[in-house]
């Protein structure tokens, strides 16, 4: 569940969802449990200039520049 803005350095309480961004990145099936989605958001401030990249492997999503996301 989110709870705040993924950015560690914003502590923006997200309380219902108006401004910002979510982000829904699947997660691994396994025999036991079906596919998951975990959730994450970015206040609008933060979604202004940052976007969340998500790879592979990863537990959790790596905080970049919008203009570095922009040029991959």
């Amino acid at each position: 569940m989110v709870s705040e803005c993924a950015n560690p350095r914003c502590h923006e309480p997200f309380i219902y969802f108006r401004q910002g961004k979510i982000f829904a990145v699947p997660r691994g099936i396994s025999a036991v449990t079906r596919a998951t989605i975990e959730y994450f958001w970015l206040c609008q401030r933060c979604a202004e200039s940052m976007a969340l990249e998500f790879h592979r492997g990863d537990h959790h999503p790596s905080l970049v520049s919008r203009r570095a996301a922009q040029v991959r």
